[in-house]
This record gives C-alpha cells, sequence and structure tokens, in this order.
C-alpha cells in the first residue's frame, strides 16, 4: 500500500485487513464463525457479534469520513450488510460512514477468513476487508499486525484492481511502507469489482498467509518476504474489521465525478478453522513401461500429502497389492516379467491417514525396450544420450513441462533437453522382420511461434514426418508431444534420421519398444464328424497357441502350441459336445492375451447303410460307425468282425439285417 499509517485509528491506533475473495472451501476447512447477515430489514448488524468504530479525525490517512453506529451508515437489508457513505455534515465532517469489528467479541489465531463483498465505485472511495491483531491496545500498530484481505481505491483505471496486504513493524516503523508485502489481483476482460459480488479470502497457517479471489490464489506471504530489519507478527489472535472511508492520502478525495451515497454490501462473512484430514488422491499417475520395469510419476500432493503408497494388481479394477512408497512423486517398480500387463494406483498418506486410491494406470511390458535421452542424462527408463552421430547437445531448459494428454509421457527431463541439427540414430541387434513400436518424444522450448523450426524424420528411409513443426502439433511452447509408429529393423537395425528444413532438427528423446503382441483377430470355427476346424488372421512374426475349454468363460487349456500357419484341426472332440477355443500370438516368446472365443460342435453323421447287390453278394457302405447284424428285427444284435466299408455280405436263404452302432 501507498500510506503507512493510512489506518490509524483513533487511539489506541488500529490497523486495516482485508479478506481476499470467492474460494470454494477445501476439504479440511470448518466452519467456526459466520455471519449471513439474516436479520429483519432496517436492523443493526447484530450486536453479539459486531461493534462500531466512533469518530473522526483522519485515522492517520487523512480521511474525510466520521463514522457512526447509526441504521443511516450500517444496516441489514435483503439478508446483507449495507454499509452506507452519505454526504452530510456530521460531527464536524462533510461525510459519515461506518466502520464495524469484531473486537472484544471475536478473534482468531490462524483459519480461513472470507466474505462475499460488492464494493461500491467511485474516486475517493475506499472500501476495505481486513484484520488487526487484539494486542493493538498494549504494543500500538504496526506492532500489533494487519492483514489486508480487501482494499480497493476507486480510482477510475483501478476498478478491476484489488490489493491484499500485510503490515507489521520494522525498526519501529511499518514495513509496508512504500513498496509493501503485498500483491494484486485484477479482474480479466476489464471488469470492475462494483459490477457483482466477488468473494475476497485470506487462508492464515503458521508462518504462511495466501490472499484470494473468487477461487484464485495471487499472493503469498512467509517471514521471508519480509524486508531487512521486519518481524512476523502474525502468531497472535486477530479480529475482523469492514469499513468504506472516503477520501485519504492513497485514494485521494472524491471530486464532481463521485456520487453519494455509496455502499458497500457484504453478503456474508465466514470464518473457518484447519483440521488436519487425510489427504486428496493423488491425480495425474502415469504409468510407463521399460525393459522388467514400469516406472511411475503423478502430480505431487497439494493437499498436505507426507509420502505415497503404490499398488499394482494383475488385472484391471484390482485386487491390488502395496508394491512401495515414497516421499515423492515417482517410483520404480523393478523386477517385472515381461510380456505382462500391471495395473496400478497410487495413495497420498499423511500422520492422519491414506486417501483413496487414485485413477488405475496401466503398463503393458513386451519382449523388448530401450529408451534414449537425446542430449542428455539418464531419466527414468531412458538411458543417457547414446547411439547417436550428428547434432549438438543444448543446454537443458529449465521450464516446467506440460504433458497433460499424452499416454505414458517420458519424464519432464526427457523434454527439457535436446540433440538439435542434423543427426541419426542407429540402434542394431533387433529382430528381422518384427514389427517394433518407436515413439518419438518432444517439446518446443526454445521457439515462440510457428514456422520457426520445421524437420524430417527418416526411419530406415521410410519418411514418417514431413516438415514437422512442434508448435503446430502442441499449440504451445513447453508443451509434450508424442509421435508413435511401426518400424521393422533392416538386417536388425532401425536408423532413425532427423533431417533440418527450417533452423534446427530435434530430438527429445527415444523409445523403441518390442511391444507384447495384440491377440489374433478373426477366429472362427467349422465342425465335422469327430472334428473342428479353426483358423484366425495372422499377427505379423507370431507363433500360435490354440487352447480349448468345455464352457465359454473356461478355463481354457493348450491343445495346440507352436504352430507357424494359422489354421488347425482338433480331432480330440466328441460328437455333439460343444468346444470353445481361444488362440494366442507369441513373438519373441512374448505371449500376447487370449483371442475372442469362439466354439463348435461336432455333428453325428446320418445314420445310413447303403445296400447293393452285386454277383450273388450284397455290398454294404455306410458313413461312420460300427456295422451290426441280426436275424430277426427285434434282435439279438452284434457287431460284424472286422467290417469296413464297403463290406461284401454272400447272400443266403436266412433273413438277415443290418444297423450301425454310432457310439
Amino acid at each position: 500500500m501507498n500510506s503507512p499509517w493510512r489506518k490509524n485509528l483513533l487511539p489506541p491506533c488500529l490497523c486495516l485487513l482485508l479478506l481476499a475473495g470467492p474460494l470454494a472451501v477445501q476439504a479440511g476447512w470448518q466452519l467456526v464463525w459466520n455471519d449471513e447477515f439474516a436479520q429483519a430489514d432496517g436492523t443493526a448488524p447484530d450486536a453479539s457479534k459486531w461493534g462500531y468504530e466512533v469518530g473522526g479525525g483522519g485515522f492517520g490517512n487523512n480521511e474525510l469520513e466520521y463514522y457512526t453506529a447509526r441504521t443511516n451508515n450500517a444496516r441489514i437489508v435483503g439478508g446483507q450488510l449495507v454499509i452506507e457513505a452519505r454526504s452530510e455534515s456530521y460531527g464536524g465532517r462533510n461525510y459519515t460512514s461506518a466502520r464495524l469489528l469484531t473486537k472484544g467479541k471475536w478473534s482468531w489465531t490462524f483459519g480461513r477468513m472470507e466474505a462475499r463483498i460488492k464494493i461500491p465505485r467511485g474516486q475517493g472511495i475506499w472500501p476495505a476487508f481486513w484484520m488487526l491483531g487484539t494486542n493493538i491496545d498494549s504494543v500500538s500498530w504496526p506492532a500489533c499486525g494487519e492483514i489486508d484481505i480487501m482494499e480497493n481505491i476507486g480510482k477510475t483505471n483501478e476498478l478491476g484492481k484489488v490489493y491484499g496486504t500485510a503490515h507489521g513493524p520494522q525498526s519501529g516503523a511499518d514495513y509496508n511502507g512504500g513498496s509493501g508485502v503485498g500483491g494484486n489481483y485484477v479482474l480479466p476482460g476489464g471488469a470492475a469489482y462494483a459490477d457483482d459480488f466477488h468473494v475476497f479470502a485470506v487462508e492464515w497457517t503458521t508462518n504462511q498467509i495466501m490472499w484470494y479471489v473468487d477461487n484464485h490464489p495471487y499472493f503469498t506471504a512467509t517471514p521471508d518476504s519480509l524486508p531487512a530489519g521486519g518481524t512476523w507478527p502474525f502468531s497472535q489472535p486477530q479480529f475482523i474489521l469492514l469499513n468504506l472511508a472516503v477520501g485519504g492520502n492513497w485514494p485521494g478525495n472524491p471530486d464532481g465525478t463521485t456520487v453519494f451515497p455509496q455502499q458497500l454490501l457484504v453478503d456474508y462473512v465466514r470464518v473457518y478453522r484447519y483440521v488436519p484430514t487425510a489427504p486428496a488422491a493423488p491425480g495425474g499417475v502415469s504409468a510407463s513401461p521399460g525393459s522388467g520395469q514400469v516406472y511411475l510419476s503423478w502430480d505431487a500432493s497439494t493437499s498436505g500429502a507426507t509420502g505415497y503408497r503404490i499398488k499394482r494388481a494383475p488385472v484391471s479394477g484390482g485386487t491390488y497389492t502395496v508394491v512401495g512408497s515414497t516421499a515423492t512423486n515417482t517410483f520404480t517398480d523393478a523386477g517385472l516379467a515381461d510380456c505382462s500387463n500391471y495395473y496400478y494406483v497410487v495413495t497420498a498418506t499423511n500422520l492422519i491417514g491414506e486417501s483413496t486410491n487414485s485413477s488405475e494406470s496401466a503398463a503393458t511390458l513386451g519382449a523388448f525396450s530401450i529408451a534414449v535421452n537425446s542430449g542428455g542424462g539418464a531419466a527414468g527408463q531412458f538411458v543417457p544420450d547414446a547411439f547417436f552421430s550428428g547434432g549438438t547437445q543444448a543446454s537443458p531448459a529449465t521450464a516446467a513441462i506440460d504433458t497433460s494428454g499424452l499416454v505414458a509421457p517420458a519424464p519432464a527431463a526427457v523434454y527439457q533437453t535436446e540433440r538439435y541439427g542434423n543427426c541419426t540414430y542407429t540402434f542394431a541387434g533387433l529382430v528381422t522382420g518384427v514389427k517394433y513400436h518407436v515413439r518419438l518424444h518432444l517439446s518446443e522450448n526454445y521457439w515462440t511461434a510457428t514456422g520457426q523450426r520445421s524437420f524430417n524424420v527418416f526411419i530406415n528411409a521410410a519418411q514418417v514426418l514431413t516438415n514437422f513443426d512442434i508448435l503446430a502439433a502442441t499449440g504451445a511452447q513447453n508443451k509434450a508431444t508424442i509421435q508413435e509408429f511401426t518400424a521393422i529393423p533392416t538386417n536388425g537395425t532401425l536408423v532413425i534420421r532427423y533431417v533440418t528444413v527450417t533452423d534446427n532438427a530435434k530430438s527429445g528423446g527415444i523409445e523403441i519398444q518390442l511391444a507384447r503382441p495384440m491377440p489374433p483377430a478373426g477366429l472362427s470355427t467349422s465342425s465335422g464328424n469327430r472334428l473342428i476346424a479353426l483358423k484366425w488372421n495372422a499377427v505379423t512374426g507370431a507363433s500360435y497357441t490354440v487352447k480349448k475349454a468345455t464352457a465359454a468363460t473356461g478355463p481354457f487349456f493348450p491343445v495346440f502350441a507352436g504352430l507357424a500357419g494359422t489354421n488347425c484341426t482338433d480331432t480330440t472332440v466328441t460328437n455333439g459336445v460343444t468346444c470353445f477355443y481361444v488362440v494366442s500370438a507369441s513373438v519373441l516368446g512374448c505371449e500376447s492375451t487370449n483371442s475372442l472365443a469362439a466354439s463348435a460342435t461336432p455333428i453325428n453323421p446320418l445314420a445310413s447303410v447303403s445296400v447293393q447287390a452285386v454277383s450273388g453278394n450284397l455290398v454294404l457302405t455306410w458313413p461312420a460307425g460300427t456295422l451290426q447284424s441280426a436275424t430277426n428285427i427285434a434282435g439279438i444284435w452284434s457287431d460284424v468282425d472286422g467290417a469296413k466299408p464297403p463290406h461284401t455280405n454272400p447272400m443266403g436263404l436266412q433273413q438277415e439285417f443290418f444297423r450301425l452302432r454310432l457310439q
């Protein structure tokens, strides 16, 4: 604030504190005091909560008003407190107004103090919501400490600006005297505070005060914020003040443009105390696969966490088992099996308890993974820069990297480093004929507009990026992007080449993964007599395992393994019994999950015998089954020894019947 003594009260002197704007109260803040001003219209404020500062004399700021205890100047209307500044002769002054305070009635040490207020407007009009130390009568101001939650000085060019400030002693004076320990908040879009209600608040804790307007924190003061020689008086109780001043050194005096009366409208005043609670669940959990490891990160807690617990499950949705704990917001889960899926949640902890689980994040480990941090050192699963030729290592950027919207982003350090200029990375020792997943990590940390950097990228001579502009892809500086491709090595090698078009090409980081193969698609079946034929779509470079069950949900057991083709026939079946099948694909020993199931039922053959008379003999044929004969249709039936179709039976005088036994 501009004047070190602007809020000196009548002896003993008081100090002004403003309470900053509309912020949703967070978990842990519990309401301990409030005034909703729910009284009859025209009545005075609740005397059990509020008193009055009465008098005039400038209050050390050359103010022009006389503060009264009249309802003309402070009253309840429509569930709101109205503090009205009037142009009238009273007490030797030309203006009247009101200053309300909870001194001697209510005071607090630490808490969240907030009020919903609509301020007036006009040259020389000075509304304030603030606090003073209860020890002001014994130690005086500024030693008592003052917290200005909200002030506005009414000037035409400051209608959209409020101030939040702390005052205290510095070598016997106010350390806020010309420069101030405070900040201000300007409404966006040129809006004026007098046009609507706003919530002004401070959150006052041990050695910290934070100011808010409408949920927006805009300034924080701590003992480290004080100038040399300043002391921190904010560990003693303080009381609340609301007033509407007229004129003074800081705002200046009313002029011909100022309209009276002016009204400060207060919808409510509320005080909360902080009750420690378990922290909120972490957000932004990311799980990135490595070689036998998963690298996890999440947003650091803003709700009082002192540690985190990492939990893992083999299936989505749990049951989760705790696999580690840490005090930081990163964790490496090591010793994992390749070709497996893992599912993670993270909880935040403190002395009070543990949060609920975070949202789940999954990682799929393949058979192979390598990651290189271009131009930088080791970071998570990324090894220091290697396998390159050409280009120049840049100095690391220090700005925070936005990885929002990305799946399994690299650590921020990967996007903060780079190798720039024409350069080539060569990865050898791969398997020819197998598809690898290539992820290129990039962030524009130097240029600020599109068109200032563009480049091409080739993988084994195939162009995968053309005139690529990182800013055009991300829309913002220091925002990460991941460009992903599938590539098949040539002679066991992948060559990734960056070629400048404008300025310098760049690489932030490269990941090459042999991902766990996808399960085969298109599994279908057809049935015959005591057989079921299966076929499915091919997966590049894979062998196949066929599994069978007697129920749609399994369990499935292998019946064929290591198949090179995409079809097979199962003859270990029984006619009339339905079988269910799934197929998995394996690439370099890494097996996919199972395909969707398909079923079939072997067909019972038609029970028929064909009989022909040939040269005095009967020739019998049948599709399947065992031939039986009898001399009477009622039986006794017996198998015809050794009979196989076609079977020749001599004609005799005796009547003979034939049938088939199918089982």
